[in-house]
């Protein structure tokens, strides 16, 4: 009966820190959720309103910088400090406006997380499906990044198509055929909203 008790403090000391992050980062994920879905069924309000409100919540949830840095890959070393601070303030405007745009056109759907799991000490991916009327339900995918107390959404995947990653590739392939500069200029125009995953 000891050795069994043994056997389970340490399956515990071993696997539960992971098992507390992940349904800590689910939570964060849920919470994200609710109040995006309170913002898009709120009150009557304008679409330029809805977009600030969703603009703000996402400046909360994310990583902005790490992601700006991740997403430029290697050229980011190349930047001088005014080039960095440039780039960071467009990449974060542009970021904040494109998702909400998306996120700002859905209306009457539901979003349930489906499940979690730890990556490595410090990331969880978290499962997630948006449910729509009439139309099939999509797969979204977040990796929330826990530093100290904090968690922090660094990456979503949707339909297995991670963002980060496509924006790596397309910021490169930018970077490399009309330089650095260039990128900062698109970044700081307003994105084309296309909407919600059809």
């Amino acid at each position: 009966m000891r050795r069994f008790w043994v056997v389970g403090a340490v399956i515990w000391l071993v696997f539960a820190p992971g098992f507390a992050k992940a349904a800590d980062a689910a939570d964060v994920i849920k919470n994200l959720s609710h109040q995006a879905i309170g913002i898009l069924n709120g009150t009557p309000q304008s679409s330029d309103e809805r977009k600030q409100k969703l603009e703000g919540l996402l400046r909360d949830s994310m990583d902005l910088p790490f992601v700006g840095r991740f997403v430029l890959g290697r050229y980011w070393r190349q930047l001088d400090s005014s080039q960095k601070q440039a780039y960071q303030t467009a990449f974060e405007r542009y970021v904040l406006r494109l998702y909400a745009g998306q996120l700002n056109g859905y209306s009457g759907e539901s979003f349930s997380v489906v499940g979690s799991r730890g990556i490595d000490d410090q990331d969880t991916v978290v499962n997630s499906q948006l449910v729509r009327k009439d139309r099939a339900s999509v797969t979204v995918d977040w990796r929330v990044r826990q530093t100290g107390d904090s968690y922090r959404i660094i990456d979503v995947s949707v339909e297995g198509v991670s963002m980060a990653l496509t924006q790596r590739q397309e910021f490169a392939s930018i970077v490399q055929r009309e330089g650095i500069d260039t990128l900062i200029s698109r970044l700081s125009t307003p994105p084309r909203d296309p909407g919600p995953p059809k």
